[in-house]
C-alpha cells in the first residue's frame, strides 16, 4: 500500500493544485500549446474539466467505500471517461470551468480535512487519494517557461 497522510494530500491541494492555473497562465502562449499538445487537450479548459470530473469521481467512490467495506470501485476506461468529462464541460468558457475547477478542489480539500482517520489504512482510499492528487499532478505538472 502507499501510504498516505492528509497533510500531504492538503498541502499538494493548496500549494500544487491551488496554483495550478497561475502557473498555466504564466507561460508563453507557446509553451501553452505545447503544454497542451502534450497533454492531449486542444482547450486548457478540457484539461482542467478531467480533474474534476475524477475528483467528484473519487469523492463518491470514497464515500461508498467508507460505508461498505466490500465495496470493489468499477474498472474504468480512462479515455472514455475523459471524453465525458470533457463533453460535460463543452458548452463552458475557460472562466467557467476554472470555476468548476476551484469549486471541485474547495469541496475535495474539505472532505479530506474531514475524513476520519481510518479513511487512510483503508488500502483502496488511500490509493485513490496517491493517484488522483499526488500523482494526477506528477502526470499533468506545469512546466517551467522554455522546459
Amino acid at each position: 500500500m502507499i501510504p498516505v497522510v492528509r497533510e500531504q494530500l492538503l498541502k499538494a491541494l493548496e500549494q500544487d493544485w491551488g496554483t495550478y492555473v497561475k502557473r498555466y497562465r504564466l507561460l508563453p502562449e507557446d509553451d501553452r500549446r505545447r503544454f497542451l499538445n502534450a497533454q492531449g487537450y486542444s482547450r486548457f479548459a478540457d484539461l482542467l474539466a478531467h480533474f474534476v470530473a475524477w475528483w467528484e469521481e473519487g469523492m463518491r467512490k470514497g464515500r461508498i467505500m467508507l460505508e461498505d467495506p466490500g465495496f470493489r470501485p468499477p474498472e474504468y476506461d480512462v479515455d472514455e471517461f475523459n471524453t465525458r468529462a470533457v463533453a460535460r464541460f463543452s458548452s463552458m468558457d475557460e472562466p467557467g470551468v476554472v470555476r468548476a475547477f476551484e469549486a471541485a478542489r474547495q469541496d475535495l480539500t474539505g472532505w479530506i480535512a474531514k475524513l476520519p482517520e481510518k479513511a487512510f489504512q483503508d488500502k483502496r482510499i488511500a490509493e485513490w487519494l496517491h493517484m488522483d492528487i499526488l500523482g494526477h499532478i506528477e502526470e499533468h505538472q506545469i512546466p517551467l517557461s522554455g522546459s
